[in-house]
């Protein structure tokens, strides 16, 4: 791997064993410590647990190091300007910033990047000959399109998202809160209603099964992985993740399209 050395910031997780990265370090309560010191170090801040695992994919992809700071929603915001990282939109008001993770903070050349494909940008423009490319020249509107349609097959995994702990205290409530502003509804669904559920899941997911060819695929893009990827098998992981790995649902979400989608993680499984 390059010598280069990342932190990660994600929100903190109770479950993390399924998630864990034998390249990354949690080391939480460390945040302030590391940027006073300006240490030598690439930084990464996701607004998800999703956008976490897309750039944990792309840096295990691109062949470089990093460490993990774990960091809860509510402090983002001030993290965000604290280390000069760009906004990714506004706020309901439509004039107020809005801070997202992930960022990336590159001491080496001194950039802020804030949004997962910019991200991706910026490693494959900073480190083009640490691993292959994550965003080819002419693909990215494909790409972007790809990441667009995934993030829609898995919205009806939402409502399981709520039957576990996964999110520390004070994550959730500010989750919570947020949603609730947004007149969302919070409800884990149970008996018939789970099961109508989960077969919105199976649906969703035989959408991008479509797009892959059915015999001799590798990734997305072809021979060698990609952002493409990298989104996929994050959602895959994440969902894994809230479900467990040996609860009945993962492994028939695994099984789904002839066994799918736990081909895809064991083929990408050398990069978690």
């Amino acid at each position: 791997m390059d010598n280069l050395s990342m932190e990660l910031l994600i929100p903190p997780l109770h479950k993390r064993d399924d998630n864990s990265n034998p390249n990354s370090t949690s080391t939480p309560g460390s945040l302030k410590r590391k940027f006073e010191k300006k240490e030598e170090t690439l930084t990464i801040v996701g607004s998800s647990v999703v956008c976490r695992e897309i750039l944990r994919y792309c840096l295990s992809i691109k062949n470089l190091k990093f460490q993990v700071v774990w960091v809860e929603l509510p402090d983002i915001e001030a993290l965000a300007i604290r280390i000069g990282a760009p906004p990714t939109g506004v706020k309901q008001d439509g004039k107020s910033p809005f801070y997202t993770i992930p960022i990336i903070q590159d001491p080496s050349t001194g950039t802020v990047v804030s949004e997962s494909a910019a991200i991706a940008e910026y490693l494959d423009k900073t480190y083009p000959t640490s691993g292959p490319m994550l965003i080819p020249a002419g693909t990215k509107v494909l790409q972007l399109t790809f990441r667009e349609a995934v993030a829609e097959s898995f919205v009806p995994t939402r409502p399981f998202f709520w039957g576990g702990e996964i999110l520390n205290d004070a994550t959730r409530s500010y989750l919570l809160k947020r949603l609730e502003g947004l007149g969302v509804v919070v409800k884990v669904p149970e008996g018939e209603e789970r099961e109508k559920q989960w077969a919105k899941v199976q649906a969703g997911l035989g959408k991008i099964e479509k797009w892959l060819p059915k015999d001799g695929f590798e990734f997305v893009m072809g021979s060698e992985p990609s952002f493409a990827d990298a989104v996929l098998c994050a959602f895959l992981r994440f969902t894994r993740g809230i479900l467990g790995r040996e609860s009945r649902e993962w492994k028939e979400m695994a099984s789904w399209h002839d066994g799918r989608w736990g081909k895809v993680m064991d083929r990408f499984s050398q990069y978690e």
